[in-house]
């Protein structure tokens, strides 16, 4: 198959796009050098990712748009970093703003337990953003938060940080242009490591505010729910985070913070009765885990049939070919027994769902 026609970079403008690819690489390689500096990367774009698992979903709030602020606020992380390895300084910094905001009005709208109900008016974008001030009044009426601010005065740590970052949005003079995160201060974008630094800081403070606010808003977030080891794939959607999110937030939340939060989290009693719940099933077996997958195959081959699931599969499976042979060679035969079994219940094939899907994909 031909490769279709590269268009030409017609615009004419200073950034253009071999110099932004310039950036971009001379970016991948600085990340490649210090893997330090990519782990950070790494780490806080996966606790916002985590901070989406932590979310309760039920059947009454799934799809009322409850979780939009958190998985806008990660989209926003994205950007941001993709901004940052294009040169982009400022505008990195500028999307870390919408983080910030993004990550707070998460536990704003679920302060009292009914975030489906409240934000339906600002996520049809009917009602305006609550300002800063009223977004602090609403989440001081949370017993953790409050506790929590009395101490550590989490409030006006997050009111510096808003304005830092807000210096950057409106262009507080030269100090807070993009000029200024340039090498040489020139209106053209060069790759600057002070600059990529200064935003790899303000990145970490924005995690860890935002971080805060979610656990103590669900201190459940600290406590050991090992929810895989004991379900499965058949898990909670939402509403706990694995162990091993659980150590990433506190590698990334440290000393007197943490062992507050902790005691927090520790002295919540829905948090505790939680994870008593997740810790007194028990262990799933290999064969029980197994067999969930099993069955979770076959209801996807009853929904789009055997033919399109499988073309599905071997996209998925076809790199473990040559790395891992074994283990292919046993999802072939477990392929086979699917098939059999597809045949037997006529879902070879589910032509409307493959009508269905091909308009989509097309129209895409």
């Amino acid at each position: 198959m031909a490769r279709p026609k590269k268009s030409k970079d017609t615009l004419g403008l200073l950034h253009s796009d071999k110099l932004v690819e310039n950036i971009l690489n001379t970016s991948n390689k600085y990340f490649e050098d210090n893997s330090e500096v990519k782990s950070k990367v790494d780490e806080y774009n996966w606790i916002f990712r985590s901070l989406f698992d932590l979310l309760p979903e039920t059947i009454e709030n799934f799809w009322s748009g409850h979780v939009f602020p958190i998985a806008e606020a990660e989209y926003e992380l994205e950007c941001s970093i993709v901004l940052c390895k294009l040169g982009f300084y400022k505008h990195a910094i500028v999307s870390l703003r919408n983080v910030l905001e993004l990550g707070l009005l998460s536990v704003y709208w679920d302060i009292d337990n009914q975030s489906h109900i409240d934000i339906q008016n600002w996520f049809k974008s009917i009602e305006s953003t609550p300002f800063r001030r009223q977004v602090f009044n609403r989440l001081a009426k949370n017993s953790n938060i409050k506790t929590f601010d009395d101490k550590h005065d989490i409030f006006k740590k997050t009111s510096e940080l808003y304005t830092k970052l807000s210096n950057f949005s409106h262009t507080r003079g030269f100090g807070y242009s993009s000029r200024k995160l340039n090498k040489h201060h020139s209106n053209v974008n060069s790759f600057n490591e002070v600059a990529l630094n200064k935003w790899l800081e303000l990145t970490r403070e924005v995690t860890e505010i935002v971080t805060i606010f979610h656990i103590l808003k669900y201190p459940v977030a600290l406590q050991n729910t090992p929810i895989w080891d004991k379900l499965g794939i058949n898990i909670p959607a939402g509403g706990f985070l694995q162990p091993s999110q659980t150590e990433r937030i506190k590698k990334l939340i440290s000393g007197l913070t943490l062992k507050d939060l902790q005691k927090i989290s520790d002295n919540d009693p829905d948090a505790t009765a939680m994870a008593k719940w997740v810790n007194d099933q028990p262990d799933l077996t290999e064969e029980e885990f197994l067999s969930q997958i099993e069955t979770s195959d076959k209801n996807d081959i009853k929904r789009e049939g055997y033919n399109h699931w499988i073309k599905q599969q071997r996209k998925l499976y076809n790199f473990i070919k040559t790395r891992n042979p074994d283990e292919y060679s046993q999802k072939l035969e477990y392929f086979q027994k699917l098939k059999l079994w597809a045949k037997e219940n006529n879902c070879l094939r589910n032509e409307e769902f493959e009508r269905v899907f091909k308009r989509v994909t097309t129209s895409e």
